[in-house]
């Protein structure tokens, strides 16, 4: 799902942490200096695609300002999703990759004659699902690109984009904004939420945080503080629970996760987790020891997960292993408290 199908574009074009990324392409377009491709890269969620969108109908806009028009005859193209110069790329529902014909129809797309005879722009996004045949294959169009086009690539992780595209492209950083500044704009956007949850585990990311809550994500704080509770259950269905998590939102269950462990290494555990009723006494020093190292050993599970969950791993298998290796380690917890 793209930012855009997210919140309107008229929200995202107001956000303020994409005014300097904003205004550094109005001062190179203004100066005839807007190379030809474009690497807008940043933090998931933080609304790249939304960027590429702007800078695109500002490119193509027929009396182009600080800000697109909006009523030439590009503009609205544009706005009715129907301009002839514009190609968009993207990773096909039930895919987790881009496929190279896409990437190589999009290039053969881009060196026939403009529709309008003016620029042509295309959107890859985001250019990190690009294989290696992918990329090799777009190479030559950054080498050698087709007069008048413009390509915009954005991209989460930098270190997956191989080194020779990202060299060809200049750079358009997007910084996630503060916590406050990102919790002013969404509660501009909709006061009726409690955004303090979806944006802590959207990792600060606002447009993230949005894209949980309109997909009914906004209850798993609740649902997953339930987790070291039901896991001490002797009752409970481990294999079930793993398929429901895998299931619904399994990426911010695991950032979830990782959260809820750091916390408890942070605060050296022992009375600190009494916040769920798993120990009422400070553990002795041995044992908290060995407590803070096997916390320390399911952080590590969990964040090999995290990256685990970006390629083919069976994600059910990836939670059952960490939701029995973290019931065990919360049964042996419980095992050290004196009895009354």
């Amino acid at each position: 799902m793209s930012d855009v199908s997210v919140v309107s574009r008229a929200w995202l074009d107001k956000a303020p942490w994409l005014d300097a990324s904003r205004q550094q392409v109005r001062d190179a377009l203004a100066g005839d200096k807007l190379a030809h491709a474009l690497l807008i890269h940043g933090q998931s969620g933080v609304g790249k695609a939304a960027l590429a969108e702007w800078i695109t109908q500002l490119v193509l806009c027929d009396q182009p300002g600080e800000e697109p028009c909006g009523v030439c005859q590009s503009c609205r193209f544009y706005l009715a999703d129907t301009h002839p110069d514009i190609q968009r790329v993207g990773i096909p529902e039930g895919k987790k990759q881009i496929p190279v014909d896409d990437v190589r129809e999009m290039i053969t797309s881009l060196r026939l004659m403009s529709g309008r005879r003016g620029r042509k722009v295309a959107i890859i996004d985001p250019a990190d699902a690009m294989n290696a045949n992918g990329a090799n294959a777009l190479l030559k169009t950054l080498e050698e690109p087709p007069a008048g086009t413009l390509l915009i690539l954005t991209v989460a992780r930098l270190e997956r984009l191989p080194p020779t595209v990202a060299s060809r492209c200049s750079r358009v950083s997007v910084k996630t904004p503060s916590r406050a500044d990102a919790l002013t704009w969404l509660a501009q956007v909709d006061s009726t939420v409690d955004w303090n949850g979806p944006l802590a585990l959207a990792s600060g990311a606002p447009v993230a945080a949005m894209r949980l809550v309109s997909n009914g994500g906004a209850l798993i704080t609740e649902q997953m503080a339930e987790l070291p509770a039901m896991l001490r259950r002797p009752d409970t269905d481990v294999i079930a629970l793993a398929e429901r998590s895998q299931a619904h939102f399994p990426a911010e269950r695991l950032r979830w996760l990782e959260h809820w462990l750091c916390e408890r290494i942070r605060r050296g555990l022992g009375i600190a987790v009494s916040d769920h009723n798993l120990a009422s006494q400070p553990l002795p020093a041995e044992a908290r020891k060995k407590h803070i190292q096997a916390l320390y050993g399911l952080l590590d599970q969990t964040r090999l997960a995290q990256s685990a969950l970006r390629g083919s791993a069976n994600v059910t298998l990836l939670f059952e292993t960490l939701y029995f290796t973290l019931a065990r380690e919360l049964e042996w917890l419980l095992a050290q408290q004196p009895r009354s």
